[in-house]
């Protein structure tokens, strides 16, 4: 599997397949062959049309060329403007959508962002219904209320593909992050690091928020079960600013601990840590900010001081989320087994970047040209999603 990190990572694409999309299908060879072995009156037919020969092949190839059909495409956005995530979601979209479109899935694209108003986000999405899209893809504000929208969406045929938020209807698909896996990957860091009988503290993004609420119940269950014991549990919100604050309270309070797992936000709870010159904890887990990237790779330069792992929580989903959907309105057929989830509606999209001391030289070297302010992301192309969802 090809993995595209950060914005502007260049990576060379499968070539396309020029498989029927519709009904249109290719005569079959036996067909074609057949008249020449009956007989002379066959053969007489076979000398008139000898001459055609190169104008039939001509036409064949056009007609193949034309099956790749072009989809009008809607993308809708719960809130971009300073939010990083959901700007690196957008841009990787937007590179996405190019490569699709140089290579004949999509035609038109449009991009609508809501600014967390569930009023604007209904308005938009109508929209690009009553215009007629072939596929919407939308990352919505919450996981539900927009059922009668979806509703008007089928009825009208549109593929309507719910991406990143996993959203609570068994009428669409889901095309999310596994956010138990981004947990498990990470509990086994954990385990493997510290042992049985250590402490950890837990920060956790949005308490209620489905992704926070997956992650915190992988590490309760599976750093129970290793014996190791979260001492104590937050929620930064995602925020470096809060994750500083609650760590300096943790600090302060001389709560004894062994480790931090840690939903984002570690560069507020280094920031605390160095303020308050406390030893480093026996390790740490995951952001994938660049800026916290390329801060635990100069903290354990001259060695393993700080065991950490980071593992990425993509924004591109969106962009994978956009490939599943071209194969969906191509025909094509999902995988048994593919979909799970909440309401079996969902695809979860397995974490591809991780990050550790023994390969952080190449992974560092993998994100030197990205600005601090962007996050490490991978997402599937239109092939790519085939082979890996489709039969």
């Amino acid at each position: 599997m090809k993995k595209r990190v950060g914005l502007c990572l260049a990576v060379s694409l499968l070539t396309v397949s020029l498989a029927a999309c519709g009904g249109t299908q290719e005569t079959p060879a036996t067909e074609a062959e057949a008249p020449k072995t009956e007989g002379a009156a066959t053969e007489a037919v076979a000398e008139e049309t000898e001459g055609e020969t190169t104008e039939v092949a001509a036409e064949t190839e056009v007609a193949a060329e034309a099956e790749v059909q072009a989809f009008r495409v809607a993308s809708h956005n719960a809130v971009i403007e300073g939010n990083p995530y959901r700007t690196v979601y957008e841009e990787q979209m937007g590179e996405a959508v190019e490569k699709a479109r140089a290579e004949g899935h999509i035609s038109d694209y449009a991009s609508f962002t809501a600014n967390n108003d569930p009023a604007v986000e209904s308005q938009q999405i109508e929209q690009t219904i009553n215009e007629g899209y072939d596929i919407i893809m939308v990352n919505p504000i919450a996981a539900t209320g927009l059922d009668p929208i979806i509703d008007k969406a089928l009825d009208a045929g549109i593929t309507y593909i719910n991406a990143d938020c996993e959203y609570e209807s068994d009428k669409i698909l889901n095309v999310v992050v596994d956010q138990r896996e981004w947990a498990r990957i990470q509990s086994d860091f954990v385990i493997s690091t510290l042992g049985e009988g250590k402490k950890v503290i837990q920060f956790n993004g949005i308490d209620g928020n489905s992704a926070s609420e997956m992650r915190n119940e992988v590490w309760v269950e599976e750093l129970g079960n290793a014996g190791i014991e979260i001492v104590k549990t937050m929620a930064h919100g995602w925020d470096d600013t809060e994750s500083k604050r609650l760590m300096g309270e943790v600090i302060s309070s001389g709560l004894e601990y062994d480790g931090i797992v840690n939903q984002e936000s570690a560069l507020g709870i280094f920031g605390a840590i160095e303020e308050a010159n406390v030893d480093y904890p026996g390790c740490i887990t995951s952001s994938e900010e660049i800026a916290w990237i390329r801060k635990i790779a100069d903290i354990n330069k001259d060695g393993e001081v700080l065991p950490f792992i980071v593992v990425e929580n993509p924004p591109g989903i969106g962009a994978t989320a956009l490939a599943v959907g071209i194969n969906l309105r191509q025909g094509n057929e999902l995988k048994d087994g593919i979909l799970t989830g909440l309401k079996d509606n969902s695809i979860y999209y397995a974490p591809q970047w991780v990050m550790t001391y023994e390969n952080m030289a190449e992974r560092v070297e993998d994100v030197k040209d990205y600005p601090e302010s962007s996050s490490v992301s991978s997402y599937l192309s239109v092939e790519e999603a085939k082979a890996t969802y489709f039969k």
